[in-house]
């Protein structure tokens, strides 16, 4: 039986608050843990705002601020996403990062929880919520079917590159720099 779209991005919530204790609680498994959170809630982002929150600004007007806010939530949590993607797991940094896109989340989710989501269940009759979920779940499919982005080198891998190419210069060289002198 397909669920409503409600139950479904709780459902969600749930899958990625325990991602994140999993992310405090198991450091040996901080790099595939990261990208698991990294698909999960980037496919979750998308699918929101392709097809949830238009259908809540559609059957309730008077949501749009709140969901405007909601896809800044989105933005900020992407932001420290990229951040933690790019922080070294074993270092103190990773954990303050961490702790951040925490916080930023669960301040996400309380709002949702209680603002979004009621006013979708009043707004949006319990056939059209099934639907929705439907809808919502092929997005989220179809967005965690991507293959993934690259990830961009970090300085100290482009400066061992460069290294090896013998560049002249390359241990003074801005990261953009060194891209452009790898010539990639």
């Amino acid at each position: 039986m397909t669920q409503n779209v409600i139950d479904l991005i709780m459902a969600d919530h749930r899958d990625v608050e325990m991602i994140f204790e999993k992310l405090k609680s198991q450091p040996e498994n901080r790099p595939a843990l990261v990208a698991e959170l990294a698909a999960k809630f980037t496919a979750h982002a998308r699918a929101e705002e392709a097809e949830v929150y238009p259908a809540l600004a559609k059957a309730a007007p008077r949501e749009r601020g709140e969901v405007h806010h909601g896809v800044e939530e989105h933005h900020e949590a992407e932001e420290l996403l990229a951040q933690l993607m790019e922080a070294d797991p074993d270092r103190p940094e990773f954990l303050t990062v961490l702790a951040q896109m925490v916080k930023a989340v669960q301040h996400h989710v309380e709002e949702e929880e209680s603002e979004i989501l009621p006013a979708m269940a009043k707004a949006i009759p319990g056939d059209r919520l099934v639907k929705l979920g439907r809808v919502f779940s092929q997005a989220k499919a179809e967005e965690l079917a991507k293959p993934p982005k690259p990830k961009g080198r970090t300085k100290q891998e482009l400066l061992e590159q460069a290294k090896e190419k013998g560049i002249d210069g390359y241990s003074s060289m801005t990261k953009d720099e060194l891209v452009t002198a790898l010539g990639k």
